[in-house]
C-alpha cells in the first residue's frame, strides 16, 4: 500500500509562521502576508492546509500524522489563532494546551473563557463568562487556564475527564492535590458540577502512572473493590520483587496493559521481563489479573474473575 505525499507549502513565510505556531495558522495571518485567496484555495483542494473552522487553518502534513487528542489540540490552537480577541482557553481545551490526557469529554467542542454576559455555545464554539479566574498563564502565545484551573473546571462537567487529568497532573508534578483544592475552593461558587468537582477531589491518586490506571481505579471503586495504587511486593527476606498497579486484598494483583509495548527486540525483552516478574509473584502465591481495555467495557466479568480470584485464597 502506498502512502500518500502531503504537500508542502510552497511559501517560505508560512511555512516559518507554521512551524512557530505548531502547525497551526488563521486567515487574518496570511492575509497580512498578502496571500492571496486563489492561493489559500488551492493549498486547500492539494491538502497542504486543513480548514477547520471559519478562519482556523492546520498544515496538512501536521493533521495526517496526528492523532485523536493531538487533533483536539491543534484545533483548539488553531480556533485561538482565528479571533481578534483575547480569549482564554478553559475546560479540556486548556487541559489539551497543557498536553494532560483526554477522557470522557466533548473533543467536538473548544471551551474559551471569554468576556460575555452569558454562555453560548455555536459551531463548535463555547464562550463562557469570565469568572474569578486569576491572571492566565501561556502557551506559545495564547491564553489558558492554569493546570489547576483546567482540571477543575473539566471535573465540574466530567467527573471521569477531571480525575484522569488530575491524577496525571500531580504525578508528573504539573500540579499539587493543594493547587486542585485552592483553585476548587476559588473557583467553585461559579460552576455548576460541584458534587462532581468534589468527589473528583476525594478520590485523585498522584500514584496512579497511566490513564488507563485512572480508569480501572474508578471502575473498580464503582464496583465498592478495595484496592491499594502501586503496592510494592517484597518476599520473605523483605526484598521488593516488584511494584504492582493494584492489590485487592492481600493476594490479588490487578495489572494494567493498555499500550502495544510488545513489538520488536526490545518489546519482546519487555515481555520475557514481565513473564519472569509474573512468574515470582505467582511463586510467592499471588493471583494475577491482566486488564487491557477491552475488559474495562465489561466491569460485570472483571468483579467476577476478583471474586474468584479472592475466593481462591479464602
Amino acid at each position: 500500500m502506498q502512502t500518500s505525499v502531503v504537500p508542502a507549502i510552497p511559501d517560505s513565510r508560512v511555512r516559518a509562521l507554521l512551524s512557530a505556531q505548531s502547525g497551526v495558522v488563521a486567515s487574518a495571518q496570511l492575509a497580512s502576508l498578502g496571500i492571496s485567496g486563489s492561493d489559500l484555495r488551492r493549498w486547500l483542494r492539494e491538502g497542504a492546509l486543513v480548514r477547520l473552522r471559519r478562519g482556523a487553518f492546520v498544515e496538512g502534513g501536521v493533521w495526517h500524522h496526528s492523532r485523536q487528542d493531538e487533533r483536539y489540540r491543534l484545533t483548539v490552537m488553531s480556533v485561538m489563532r482565528s479571533r481578534s480577541t483575547e480569549d482564554t482557553a478553559s475546560h479540556h481545551s486548556a487541559l489539551a494546551l497543557h498536553g494532560l490526557p483526554l477522557w470522557h469529554v466533548d473533543r467536538a467542542l473548544v471551551v474559551l473563557a471569554a468576556d460575555v454576559a452569558e454562555t453560548t455555545t455555536w459551531n463548535g464554539l463555547r464562550l463562557m463568562r469570565l469568572r474569578a479566574l486569576v491572571a492566565p498563564t501561556r502557551f506559545l502565545g495564547l491564553p489558558l487556564l492554569d493546570v489547576a484551573d483546567a482540571v477543575v473546571t473539566t471535573a465540574s462537567v466530567s467527573y471521569e475527564g477531571g480525575l484522569v487529568a488530575a491524577d496525571a497532573a500531580t504525578h508528573s508534578e504539573a500540579c499539587t492535590t493543594e493547587d486542585l483544592h485552592e483553585a476548587a475552593e476559588r473557583l467553585l461558587g461559579g460552576l455548576r458540577g460541584r458534587r462532581r468537582v468534589r468527589s473528583m477531589l476525594a478520590d485523585v491518586d498522584p500514584l496512579c502512572e497511566s490513564p488507563g490506571e485512572s480508569r480501572t481505579r474508578i471502575i473498580l471503586r464503582a464496583l465498592d473493590v478495595p484496592v491499594r495504587s502501586q503496592a510494592e511486593i517484597r518476599d520473605r527476606l523483605g526484598d521488593v520483587v516488584a511494584r504492582v498497579d493494584f492489590l485487592v486484598g492481600e493476594r490479588c494483583v490487578i495489572e494494567f496493559d493498555g499500550a502495544v509495548k510488545y513489538g520488536g527486540a526490545e518489546g519482546r525483552e519487555a515481555l520475557v521481563r514481565e513473564k519472569l516478574r509474573e512468574d515470582r509473584l505467582r511463586e510467592l502465591g499471588y493471583i494475577v489479573i491482566r486488564l487491557t481495555w477491552d475488559d474495562l467495557t465489561r466491569p460485570q466479568v472483571l468483579l467476577a474473575r476478583i471474586r474468584v480470584a479472592l475466593s481462591m485464597r479464602d
